[in-house]
């Protein structure tokens, strides 16, 4: 019997092409970014575009309330009475709850200190200066005692940024503090 010596035993494996598969992968790769950065320009636009509505519906709101001639009815409305050409009648409405501005005000400062920290920018990425624009707007109609339903909904627009940033610290503290307040 002859001995073996696997010293002697060679052995050359064929070349194996890669090329498609490293391909493949690269085309996965490739999907996956544009998908993420067409969601993530989805998410951007609509953002941008809810913020733009509010800020018109506002300046809206605004004109109309100045010119004395139109009556707008939305978002839970509550607590509305109209009474139009009605002779020798009379309504009596009591209404007992309300707007706290000064706990509004109170919140919001809270949430604008946020603006200091390092991590506020990274939290928010691109929407940082919504929020930020809507923090001080939402400070400026409190102060000046504007309407509740528009105060309420500059705080959801607040609350909907985030929570469209969960996952901070931030973005928790906020939230947070928003769920003090009766914004619906």
């Amino acid at each position: 019997m002859n001995e073996f010596d696997i010293k002697d035993f060679q052995y050359t494996l064929p070349p194996i092409d890669v090329t498609p598969q490293i391909a493949g992968i690269n085309e996965i790769n490739r999907s996956m970014q544009e998908s993420m950065y067409a969601i993530q320009s989805a998410r951007e636009e609509r953002e941008a575009e809810e913020l733009r509505r509010h800020n018109e519906l506002v300046a809206t709101i605004k004109e109309a309330g100045e010119n004395g001639a139109a009556i707008v009815i939305g978002d839970n409305a509550n607590g509305i009475q109209i009474q139009q050409n009605s002779s020798h009648s009379s309504q009596q409405m009591t209404i007992t709850s309300g707007l706290d501005y000064d706990q509004v005000l109170k919140v919001l400062s809270e949430i604008k200190e946020y603006f200091d920290y390092p991590k506020f920018h990274e939290t928010f990425g691109c929407n940082t200066e919504n929020v930020k624009a809507v923090v001080d707007s939402t400070i400026d109609a409190v102060k000046k005692k504007e309407d509740e339903g528009l105060i309420k909904k500059s705080l959801r627009i607040l609350k909907d940024l985030a929570v469209g940033a969960a996952g901070s610290l931030i973005a928790s503290g906020i939230l947070a503090l928003l769920g003090t307040l009766p914004i619906g």
